[in-house]
């Protein structure tokens, strides 16, 4: 019933573009109207992938075992703990075929780089978009994950969710991480969308994570696209640039010094991005929560420079990124940002249920 119900998905979770807020930018290749990937459920496999850097078999072995506690199966590649190419999972070849056979497979409903690191801009030009509008599936991840996020969105339409990984969050059961790995089961789990709920939910920001300031007031709707600074700027003129017109733009970075992050947000206002957005949401700079705060300081005002007269609203000091504040956003659904109330809220479900 299970499969049935994935190879039937790609017609039956069209999701429409209701409103001119959230058109699909002119220049883009017409690839067809947005996918809703199916909600995980008790029963469901899913592939842990290294197409980044190499992984630590500890931490993936705790990972799968908290996957296994939510009636998740995994499948872990027999060679991926002890694939190693300098600071690569392997070679580019390696690293493709087993992404694309997590993609291509009806049976496998999510797929999880294990970490980040360096190394998927060199293969984003041979991943099975096709494949993955056949058979969407969750697709999870932050950091140099961006790039699969930016290029997916892109060349697939399929939704995807900028996340914890198995290797950075998710393996960690200690009370700390409880908050980030609830706000990601929370959002990919059938569990949480039944029947009777309106769709789309407020990104929930309890005690538990940094408190969002505004940088400009105002509220804003659109489809959210980011992730990682470097990773975005690195993808700006390549099929796979994120998309700017009428988006809300989420990003963060680590341990940048703030001349680069000036550097990098003035290529996206000379490339033109920062003047189509609609919203934009600043993560954490950093990996650390003790030097957080003076991450943010050093680049207050880069970000006034920036951002203070594009007209749309601004948030900074958002719960995304690097640290273990690192909350689930769905990639390439429709939100509105309040800035005013420091809210994000998902217009819709991210998942087909």
């Amino acid at each position: 019933m299970r499969m049935s119900r994935r190879k039937m998905i790609g017609a039956a979770s069209i999701v429409p573009l209701a409103s001119p807020v959230f058109a699909r930018p002119a220049n883009l290749q017409d690839v067809g109207e947005w996918i809703l990937p199916p909600a995980l459920r008790p029963g469901d496999t899913v592939m842990f992938v290294a197409p980044a850097g190499p992984v630590d078999a500890d931490k993936i072995e705790k990972a799968r075992k908290v996957f296994k506690g939510k009636g998740i199966e995994v499948v872990i590649p027999k060679d991926l703990p002890d694939r190693r190419s300098s600071y690569l999972a392997g070679s580019d070849s390696e690293r493709l075929q087993e992404l694309n056979e997590a993609i291509a497979s009806p049976d496998i409903a999510g797929i999880f780089p294990c970490r980040g690191g360096y190394g998927l801009t060199r293969i984003l030009d041979g991943v099975d978009y096709a494949g993955l509008r056949k058979y969407p599936k969750i697709v999870a991840g932050f950091s140099d994950i961006t790039a699969l996020h930016l290029a997916i969105a892109k060349k697939s339409r399929v939704i995807t969710f900028h996340s914890p990984m198995p290797q950075y969050y998710l393996y960690d059961e200690e009370e700390a991480f409880t908050a980030v790995t609830n706000s990601f089961w929370d959002t990919i789990l059938e569990a949480r969308y039944t029947s009777d709920a309106p769709p789309g939910y407020d990104v929930e920001l309890g005690e538990n994570f940094t408190r969002p300031k505004t940088l400009v007031g105002g509220n804003a709707k659109g489809r959210l696209f980011g992730g990682n600074l470097t990773l975005i700027n690195s993808t700006l003129g390549t099929p796979y640039q994120i998309e700017s017109r009428g988006s809300i733009l989420v990003f963060e970075d680590v341990d940048e010094e703030p001349y680069r992050i000036d550097r990098y947000l003035s290529q996206l206002r000379l490339s033109g991005i920062l003047n189509e957005v609609s919203g934009i949401i600043v993560g954490s700079l950093t990996d650390s929560i003790e030097k957080e705060s003076q991450a943010q300081a050093e680049c207050h005002e880069i970000f006034t420079h920036y951002f203070s007269d594009l007209g749309v609203p601004v948030v900074t000091h958002f719960p995304v990124g690097h640290t273990r504040f690192n909350i689930t956003i769905p990639i390439g659904a429709n939100a509105h940002l309040d800035a005013d109330r420091k809210r994000l809220s998902i217009l819709e479900n991210p998942v087909s249920v």
